[in-house]
């Protein structure tokens, strides 16, 4: 083990960290540009049944062109962060080169085209093959280039995100497990140094802007457990609707190129009725704090992005399940805490205050990564810790519902699968 800072690792992690914000920060910035160009061709779409036709074809093109990508490189389908940890692992292996092309361009078409799914995984794995591909030109040793995609492969998360603490987090919680305090520097320097490009790129302003104080008075902290309860019964709902669906479109006796185009064409037919079910499901993260939707529309979103986050997701395609888990925890919250507010058991402004407490629980209970999930919230609504106390009692809770049930972290299920689909 190495007992002394090597300076010229160090200038090599902050090399990579730099390529690594800039190549993520423009993958975040071309998704959000073509799903504009989606949403005008919704429009339309919905104007006659000609219309409608040709946008559906348009969109199993999308599909045809996702699934080529798909074909030449298997391992860029689903979010990536599996990949990214079983490399780590030395349980799987691929061709980082290819798998940072084919993700790059499969992923902007497959995000960008509007399906329910994350950008937040594809960056991780963008971010950690090319780590790995500057690790072997820089012509670093075994050890040295996972330290390189650990480092790289988190940057992703801060590019996404614009979250460092939380990067820092999750190389430790999800890909590290553990770490050597000469190797913890390597993997923030790599983190800081691309999160300075993303923030010269994209700016540093959170996420999601929250406008009133997300402070929650002690005499509402009562209803952190049952919130904390809802939420760890729906993560055992996600974990099982993801296995379930992977099972279902494994037994389908169709092709790979099929199974690729099928999210395109079912997600082309949600979107003409519906336009608001596009993208990753972003959109309904403020609606707590603005023109808020009644119980029902909130109870139709929740199930329709997991349906269509099930449809895309399980199919193989490249995509990450990172900010629609969010979003549905942002729904779980507003639905439960519209329900106190009608019975007058908490006030309209604490509503918001639900919705972000299940979105980190959620994350926490899915992923099990609690320290990720409770920083993520933090940064991503602008750094307010003055409801910190509330994430961890909402997060401990869900952890332990899931736990109680076995229910295994997502993405070490989906590893398990691809390594015995590759054995």
């Amino acid at each position: 083990m190495k007992k002394r800072i090597s300076y010229k690792l160090l200038l090599i992690s902050i090399i990579i960290g730099l390529c690594a914000g800039f190549v993520v920060s423009l993958f975040r910035i071309l998704i959000p540009k073509i799903m504009s160009l989606i949403l005008n061709l919704i429009e339309f779409g919905q104007e006659n049944l000609v219309n409608s036709l040709i946008f559906i074809c348009v969109f199993i093109f999308i599909g045809f062109l996702v699934s080529i990508s798909v074909d030449k490189e298997p391992m860029i389908g689903g979010s990536g962060i599996p990949q990214i940890s079983g490399k780590l692992l030395n349980k799987l292996d691929y061709n980082a080169l290819s798998c940072l092309i084919n993700k790059i361009f499969g992923g902007i078409l497959a995000i960008g085209s509007g399906l329910t799914l994350g950008r937040e995984g594809p960056s991780v794995q963008i971010g950690g093959s090319l780590g790995e591909v500057m690790a072997h030109m820089f012509k670093l040793d075994e050890e040295d280039t996972k330290i390189m995609i650990i480092g790289s492969s988190a940057s992703g998360i801060t590019s996404a995100f614009t979250a460092p603490i939380s990067a820092i987090a999750f190389a430790l919680e999800e890909l590290m497990k553990k770490t050597s305090r000469i190797n913890f520097i390597y993997i923030t320097s790599t983190i800081i140094s691309s999160s300075i490009v993303t923030s010269l790129i994209i700016g540093n302003n959170p996420v999601i802007k929250i406008n009133n104080h997300l402070n929650l008075p002690m005499k509402f902290w009562i209803h952190l457990i049952f919130l904390g309860i809802l939420v760890g019964f729906s993560s055992l709902l996600f974990n099982k609707g993801i296995l379930y669906g992977k099972i279902i479109y494994k037994k389908l006796p169709i092709s790979q190129r099929i199974k690729s185009i099928l999210p395109f064409f079912i997600t082309s037919l949600f979107l003409l009725l519906d336009p608001r079910l596009l993208g990753s499901g972003e959109n309904f993260i403020a609606l707590a704090q603005g023109e808020n939707v009644d119980l029902i529309t909130l109870f139709y979103f929740y199930f329709m992005k997991l349906l269509l986050l099930l449809i895309a997701f399980c199919s193989g395609i490249p995509g990450g399940i990172f900010f629609p888990l969010l979003a549905m925890g942002s729904l779980l919250g507003n639905f439960y805490g519209s329900i106190l507010f009608d019975l007058n058991l908490i006030g309209q402004n604490e509503i918001i205050i639900f919705s972000m407490l299940a979105m980190a629980a959620h994350f926490a209970s899915i992923v099990r990564a609690p320290l990720t999930g409770m920083f993520l919230i933090i940064e991503m609504t602008g750094g307010r810790i003055d409801f910190f106390l509330p994430i961890i009692i909402v997060c401990l809770v869900a952890y332990l519902v899931t736990e109680n049930f076995h229910n295994e972290p997502i993405y070490e299920s989906l590893l398990d699968i691809m390594v015995k689909k590759n054995s």
